[in-house]
């Protein structure tokens, strides 16, 4: 009788065990770019919740100081570190300025009264998203239910993914 005590695998065992982890593999992937893109997103919120934390605390300084709150016209002037931007690949965050004064409008036809940035962060993977910074400097309205001249404190907006113009 012949040994048929042989070692390793059959090659039909191996095919077996390459059709088993290539199903594993195309059900895992999507699902691993799918947590990629929800970290990315949560990051970015993250951030810019953090921006707007620094925006109001500059803001309450300078309440403080002239009894008035006034917002940075270019929100990253809050923050103590600029953030990174990559210049070989681009990605990482950056604000583009779209004018100052009142020679433009907001979604609502409402003239700045201070100054219009775009924040702009592109991802990972290429793709690139945007939020609109309006800022708007105290004024003196006229007048209360009294008579009496008051001044409106000034105020930000953010329009763009996860922030449908919020106004600070």
């Amino acid at each position: 009788m012949k040994n048929l005590k042989s070692k390793g695998f059959t090659l039909v065992e191996l095919i077996i065990v390459m059709v088993l982890l290539g199903i594993l593999a195309a059900v895992a992937v999507p699902r691993m770019s799918q947590s990629i893109m929800a970290g990315e997103e949560a990051a970015e919120q993250k951030f810019l919740a953090t921006l707007i934390s620094a925006i109001e605390i500059q803001a309450a300084d300078q309440f403080v100081r002239n009894s008035a709150k006034r917002y940075p016209q270019n929100p990253f002037d809050a923050l103590e570190q600029q953030p990174f931007r990559d210049n070989n690949t681009g990605e990482g965050w950056w604000v583009d300025d779209h004018g100052s004064g009142t020679n433009c409008c907001d979604h609502n036809g409402n003239q700045f009264e201070e100054g219009h940035f775009r924040i702009r962060h592109r991802r990972n993977d290429g793709n690139e998203f945007e939020w609109a910074y309006h800022t708007y400097g105290p004024k003196t309205e006229c007048c209360d239910n009294d008579g009496r001249p008051f001044t409106e404190q000034g105020r930000f907006e953010i329009y763009g993914p996860g922030f449908n113009g919020q106004s600070y």
